[in-house]
């Protein structure tokens, strides 16, 4: 019988699955905690020689800061003699780059796998590390379906010098930035630039750049430009290949400078486009995880964790005219074969079930009763340490624990101080950290429906602080920290921006015009416009206001008036005119301030703040809609692109009361009084 490998007295070592330039993976068990892991160990020839030595050990040292839902977890690094090893998650599925061989991805869901990436980029980017090497190959599709990134083997740790490679270019070249193909600085944004290569591949189906030689492939990346998504796609959503533009800049100070603003503008067009349908997209990639133990033997860089295959449709299912007889009939064959050797175990298995229920009837009497030890918050090691030299038998499970270390034990059973027989069983649950959660988008919301959002989610609203964009509606989420679809542990805190100011605004409605002028400045406000509508209350008298009473507002604002010209409400029509102008798009800067250098200032920056997006934005178009709003309620009466300075005019009965809310690729940027 073949003796079996079992390192460190507790990973079996099941087969090899990976082989790697200075590695090899294995699949093992963990007769610990009774789960499959992989190893990645050194290989013997490596291990005298320190520059790869340490370089193995800054791979664990660097993965191992990093803990993340989409990241391949390190559970333990082990140097045992002459074996130097690390014991990580065991992924099953396929990578990226098998499933986009076969499979095209719906806009939906490379959006949602980019927010998830860019997410994981951004976690190790705050910690100073940069992978260097992001492909679809480094990136598993798990049985679960989300995306986890591996392989940090050339990882670097990123100090105040950044860093140059000059003899060697690390990464894979279709995939490599700019500046890493031309031995140039590597920042968090080469990691960008690579990420951008594999949206462009999950987008199109193909890499953006292609060659015969390594060199060649290099030099496109350094020297020409990326091809538009409109050669390959008929439709191309506003925004998306902005988003690539950004991300696949040549020069690295044109990019995003860090991965979480990739997130952010991927997480905001997708809300854009898929509001209601964060998880849809996982429907079209269900994968059949195979149940046999095969495995693909992959070389890599520095060894991968490798998974098992994953059949196609037609090997799930089966092909009927690939069978003969002859094979029916041998499995047949083997089938009662089988049938006769499980038969044969299952009587074994009864016979000493029966033999040993008899021996605990005859010899367990004789046991010692004693108190089983408190073992809660002690590692896994030393509580398993302590039962067994005290004679019980220790079983282990695994469970969330929030606020309890990874690794200890967060319950027992029996409970401490229970009297058991020596030899009896205790069951111990051992945490592995807190549970993650997604994060809710409430931004929009008003701060009672934020609130519920967040407290039904498992989470709790933090610091709530306050700002005022008048170009928002008054009392809504304006931003929210973390971002909705952020993993974070159950109980974690979600602060929030609201759009208010400190000002509340007074009741005006039955007052005078004047009264009303009045009551603002004392109140620390300004009258804005004033309106006359036909209205029957008393003429002059003000029916309402804008914003309206009680909301707050900051200080020197203006508030619009509506008042009753003293007539009966009936239809006419009026001309609905709009201009798309930049303080539409970029929100309106009063430069008031009665301070007249400040003023200035004021000025000053508003104008460069409209000059610059301007020059950036010019020939963009908006996807606008216009609505109006009477007492016969809401009416589309524009829908269409434009671009600034344009202009929109367009005839509308109304009744009664009248407004325009105006949307430029779905966010409001005009609502006001017709």
């Amino acid at each position: 019988m073949e003796e079996k490998t079992i390192l460190n007295r507790r990973y079996e070592i099941l087969q090899n699955i990976g082989q790697g330039g200075m590695a090899e993976v294995y699949l093992a068990h963990d007769l610990l905690l009774d789960r499959y892991v992989a190893i990645k160990m050194l290989r013997d020839q490596f291990v005298a020689d320190k520059a790869l030595l340490e370089q193995f050990r800054r791979e664990a040292k660097s993965a191992a800061k990093l803990v993340h839902p989409f990241i391949i977890n390190i559970y333990d690094v082990v140097s045992e003699g002459d074996k130097q090893y690390i014991v990580m998650e065991y992924v099953e599925g396929i990578t990226l780059k098998d499933y986009l061989q076969s499979n095209r991805l719906s806009l939906n869901a490379v959006l949602e796998i980019g927010v998830r990436l860019a997410d994981v980029l951004q976690h190790a980017h705050s910690r100073n590390i940069v992978h260097c090497d992001i492909k679809p190959q480094n990136i598993l599709i798990d049985k679960n379906l989300n995306p986890k990134i591996a392989d940090f083997g050339i990882a670097k740790m990123v100090s105040n010098q950044t860093m140059v490679y000059t003899s060697t270019v690390m990464g894979s070249v279709h995939y490599l930035s700019p500046e890493q193909a031309t031995g140039g600085q590597v920042t968090a944004s080469s990691d960008v630039y690579s990420l951008g290569v594999v949206l462009f591949e999950m987008l199109t189906g193909r890499v953006p750049f292609d060659g015969n030689t390594a060199v060649a492939v290099a030099m496109m990346h350094a020297e020409k430009q990326v091809p538009p998504l409109s050669d390959y796609l008929a439709e191309v959503p506003e925004g998306l290949q902005a988003i690539l533009d950004t991300a696949l800049a040549k020069n690295p100070g044109d990019r995003y400078r860090n991965a979480g603003a990739l997130r952010r503008d991927l997480l905001d067009l997708k809300m854009q486009l898929f509001p209601f349908s964060s998880n849809d997209y996982m429907k079209e990639m269900t994968i059949a995880i195979p149940t046999e133990t095969n495995y693909n033997v992959t070389e890599t860089d520095d060894a991968t964790v490798i998974m098992r295959p994953v059949r196609s449709n037609s090997e799930a299912v089966g092909n009927d005219d690939n069978h003969t007889g002859e094979d029916d009939m041998a499995r047949k064959k083997k089938s009662i074969k089988k049938l006769g050797i499980n038969g044969i175990m299952i009587a074994a298995t009864v016979v000493v079930v029966i033999a040993s229920f008899i021996a605990n009837f005859m010899f367990g009497s004789n046991r010692a009763v004693v108190k089983v030890p408190n073992v809660l918050k002690m590692t896994v090691v030393e509580a398993q340490n302590l039962l067994e030299a005290q004679k019980f038998i220790v079983d282990l499970e695994e469970g969330f624990g929030e606020n309890v270390q990874p690794g200890t034990v967060m319950k027992q059973t029996p409970a401490p101080g229970e009297e058991r027989k020596e030899g009896s069983k205790v069951l111990l649950v051992v945490s592995k950290g807190a549970e993650l959660k997604s994060v809710p988008e409430v931004r929009t919301m008003t701060l009672e429906k934020a609130k519920r959002f967040i407290e039904y989610a498992g989470f709790e609203v933090g610091e709530v602080s306050r700002k005022y964009v008048r170009t928002e509606i008054i009392g809504t989420v304006l931003s929210q920290q973390p971002k909705g679809a952020s993993k974070l542990p159950k109980g974690s805190k979600i602060n929030l921006v609201i759009n208010e100011g400190d000002k509340p605004v007074p009741n005006l409605v039955g007052k005078k015009v004047k009264e009303a002028e009045k009551l603002l400045k004392a109140a620390g406000l300004r009258l804005g416009e004033v309106r006359y509508v036909e209205d029957r209350p008393a003429k002059d008298t003000i029916i309402s206001t804008t914003p309206m009473a009680g909301q707050k507002i900051v200080e020197f604002e203006k508030v619009d008036l509506t008042v009753s010209d003293g007539e009966a409400s009936k239809p006419k029509d009026v001309y609905v005119n709009f201009t798309l102008s930049v303080d539409k798009l970029v929100g309106y800067i009063d430069t008031y301030d009665k301070d007249k250098k400040k003023e200035a200032e004021n000025v000053k920056r508003k104008n460069e703040l409209y000059s610059n997006y301007l020059k950036k934005n010019k020939d963009r178009k908006y996807e606008l809609q216009i609505y109006v709003v009477d007492d016969k309620g809401r009416d589309l009466v524009f829908s269409g692109k434009k671009k600034m300075g344009e202009n929109v005019r367009k005839k509308v009965e109304i009744v009664g009361n009248a407004r325009i809310k105006v949307y430029a690729d779905g966010s409001l940027i005009e609502d006001k009084s017709l």
